[in-house]
């Protein structure tokens, strides 16, 4: 007999927290918000593109992209390298990324909730290869950093599926002044879009999976986290069930330190309590008991 999955309260409202998130991160049309827009907005460290006429928010790969694209620049002109490194959009991802991890990613972050939602309309789930999670450095490297170095142009948020939706549909949308700029590569970013959100009801989370550079920052630095989920083999049963709920299609029983974790705890349905989150600072649980055992004679 199988046993019922556990929910606590507080996981049961993720869903709300991704919405309320992705509400607050869109709220640049309430007067006393307007000023923070006008002038540039906090760099929070989740995928809300910055282009979208309600963003309060700056996008960190797009703060990241235009710093690279200056840095070439400037040391052409001569300033050294040490000024021209972005330390405000690196320590913030830093910050983040030690207190939260990937939190940013299973609770807080608009596309992710997106790609949750359409998830739910089909139960059938492709498994992209393992390997294909180490594309979403490539994408980092390549078109955050070194692309927009050498061409001063952010090729990343020219094709990122959800500057597409919030840029690119809401201000032609708002601004039909705008709408006559519309040329072929509007046509190709929004058919890449499409693509995106069909994938998302067949596979889960193909975009964190496979392209975001932010997951890819993120999951560098989650052994510092904060925060750790850990598995008590003794209390595992196998019954799959932490599996099936995974958002990211991981077997957590497997791949709990994973870096494709998107730390948002539905694992921790076990009816066994086999998974939980625990600060980093404490010791592993197969730690504890195996020291528990050598203690009896």
């Amino acid at each position: 007999m199988k046993c019922p999955p556990h929910r606590s309260p507080w996981l049961a409202r993720r869903g709300w927290v991704q919405a309320v998130s992705t509400v607050v991160l869109n709220l640049a049309f309430l007067r006393f918000l307007a000023p923070l827009k006008s002038a540039g907005g906090f760099c929070f460290p989740v995928l809300n593109c910055w282009a979208c006429p309600g963003a309060v928010t700056s996008c960190p790969l797009g703060a990241l992209q235009h710093a690279a694209g200056e840095a070439r620049l400037l040391v052409a002109s001569g300033t050294s390298w040490l000024a021209v490194i972005p330390y405000y959009i690196l320590g913030t991802l830093f910050i983040f990324s030690v207190t939260l991890g990937r939190f940013m990613c299973g609770w807080l972050c608009p596309f992710g909730w997106l790609q949750d939602l359409l998830a739910k309309l089909s139960k059938y789930k492709l498994r992209p290869p393992p390997w294909a999670g180490y594309l979403r450095y490539a994408f980092l490297v390549g078109l955050v950093l070194v692309v927009p170095y050498y061409t001063s142009v952010q090729w990343f948020s020219k094709i990122c599926p959800q500057g597409a939706l919030q840029g690119g549909l809401l201000q032609p949308l708002l601004h039909p002044e705008l709408r006559g700029g519309i040329g072929a590569w509007w046509w190709f970013k929004e058919a890449m879009l499409v693509a995106w959100l069909l994938s998302f009801v067949f596979v889960r989370r193909p975009f964190c999976r496979l392209m975001c550079p932010l997951g890819a920052i993120f999951s560098l630095f989650y052994g510092l986290s904060v925060l750790q989920i850990r598995v008590d083999p003794h209390k595992c049963v196998d019954c799959g069930l932490c599996e099936q709920v995974c958002p990211a299609g991981l077997n957590p029983r497997e791949q709990v330190s994973s870096h494709l974790c998107i730390s948002c705890l539905e694992c921790q349905r076990c009816p066994q309590g086999a998974i939980a989150a625990v600060p980093v600072w404490r010791k592993d649980r197969r730690e504890e008991t195996v020291g528990l055992e050598e203690q009896v004679p």
